[in-house]
């Protein structure tokens, strides 16, 4: 069935009629995450929809697209976003600002308390780990010196200090080297 250029035209402005509460609502997701990613994100998203509703609705009207479709679907979307469309942003715009004041200062307080709980927690286990490296450490140590007899003997450990020499009081020994 071949539609005509007014029923193609007229089609193309429903749909874009239809796309206008995909769009307020992906501004919406724009203006609670503020973020680039987001933007894009949303941006990419109601392009591709759009592209497909456009596309299934030609191939629905003569299944080939036709420019007048386009045209109409274009023309609806802009004169949406220009008259409601403002009255939406001004709301919505309202009610992120709000947002932003109340509740996402509150998420906020509670993600300093839960990074301050966090940090506290990494500073306990980090200690822990510490003292446990620490014992570790000399625990290996004492495996390699255990061996070792620590305790000197001092043989005539009787030094006379009015002379100032202690040559009385070492016993001497002569080392010869054999063969």
């Amino acid at each position: 069935m071949v539609h005509t250029i007014p029923e193609c035209f007229m089609t193309g402005l429903l749909l874009g009629l239809a796309f206008g509460p995909v769009y307020e609502v992906l501004r919406l997701v724009r203006l609670i995450f503020r973020f680039e990613a987001a933007v894009i994100a949303c941006d990419i998203a109601f392009f591709v929809l759009a592209a497909e509703g456009v596309f299934r609705l030609s191939l629905l009207l003569g299944n080939y697209i036709r420019v007048y479709t386009v045209v109409g679907f274009a023309a609806d979307l802009f004169a949406y976003i220009v008259t409601i469309g403002r009255l939406f942003n001004a709301a919505e715009n309202a009610v992120c600002s709000l947002w932003r004041r109340t509740i996402g200062k509150a998420l906020r307080a509670a993600a300093r308390k839960v990074q301050k709980a966090f940090g506290a927690f990494a500073q306990f286990i980090g200690k822990a780990f510490g003292e446990v490296a620490d014992f570790s450490h000399s625990m290996g140590k004492n495996a390699l010196t255990h061996l070792q007899f620590d305790k000197k003997k001092l043989y005539n450990n009787k030094v006379n200090t009015s002379e100032g020499s202690v040559k009385h009081n070492v016993i001497r020994a002569t080392v010869t080297k054999t063969q």
